[in-house]
């Protein structure tokens, strides 16, 4: 489907976007503050607080692409989205329960892991079938595809004693290697909040897989001796992923609203 048709299906403005978009955009400012927090907020806390936002958010998202579904347009994107909001959800809680349970160091190859790519999963069939393919040569594709491989690879030789960690970080630096790719090769670039979110929540996830293969075996400590300040080390700091993928959401959210109302982001910015 031509993006210049991404008006809803059918007439006028749901009362909920009267609302739902005023509150998504002050998730955004909210996950700006909060993400500052973490030098002040005890870590436990900070981060019980983090994984309770980022539920909150994905389940709010998800009941804004069902109600647009109904009530605008009853596009195959809204679903999938729905979808891949539901399972972060679902995921961030299973893998804070985990910790908790297992400890942080075991958390990162439980099945919750495959949680989190399906967000991303669902996101790459979304844009597949709802924008029009507009092409990518193939050496920029093996290019990008180096690019977000060597991550991984490089870590690699840091941490050479933990090979399913550094299978787990490769497996996901090259599903959102393939999620930026098919963003850039359907044109999902040319509409700002949508293409700002999915940018955001792919470096969050990478900046988290990093955290997890890499800096939970070398945690070098950081604001360690600073008056007033939570002592952290990089593993922690790194924390501020939640409020990321927080704001990350609330981005696509608001992205996919202008997209299906026909509004493109003038909608927001008036």
């Amino acid at each position: 489907m031509e993006p210049d048709t991404g008006a809803g299906d059918q007439p006028g403005r749901p009362v909920f976007l009267r609302w739902a978009v005023p509150v998504l955009w002050l998730t955004v400012i909210i996950s700006g503050v909060f993400g500052a927090l973490i030098l002040v907020i005890p870590l436990d806390l900070y981060r019980l607080l983090g994984h309770v936002l980022e539920a909150s958010v994905a389940l709010f998202c998800m009941g804004c692409c069902l109600s647009l579904y109904r009530s605008v347009s009853g596009r195959l994107l809204l679903l999938l989205a729905a979808f891949a909001f539901f399972s972060y959800a679902l995921t961030t809680t299973f893998w804070y329960l985990y910790t908790v349970a297992l400890g942080r160091l075991s958390v990162f190859t439980t099945v919750a892991e495959f949680g989190f790519l399906c967000f991303f999963f669902f996101f790459i069939a979304a844009i597949s079938i709802e924008f029009p393919d507009r092409g990518l040569s193939p050496a920029a594709t093996i290019f990008l595809l180096i690019v977000f491989l060597a991550v991984p690879i490089a870590a690699g030789f840091a941490v050479g004693d933990q090979p399913l960690h550094l299978a787990l970080v490769t497996i996901r630096f090259l599903v959102i290697g393939i999620l930026v790719i098919t963003a850039i090769r359907h044109g999902v670039s040319t509409y700002t909040l949508l293409w700002a979110g999915i940018c955001l929540r792919c470096i969050a996830s990478m900046l988290y897989g990093i955290r997890e293969a890499f800096f939970i075996i070398y945690p070098f400590p950081v604001f360690s001796g600073l008056a007033g300040l939570v002592p952290l080390t990089v593993y922690d700091l790194l924390s501020i992923v939640g409020p990321m993928i927080v704001c990350s959401l609330a981005l696509i959210q608001l992205g996919l609203i202008a997209y299906v109302t026909g509004s493109h982001d003038a909608f927001f910015r008036a």
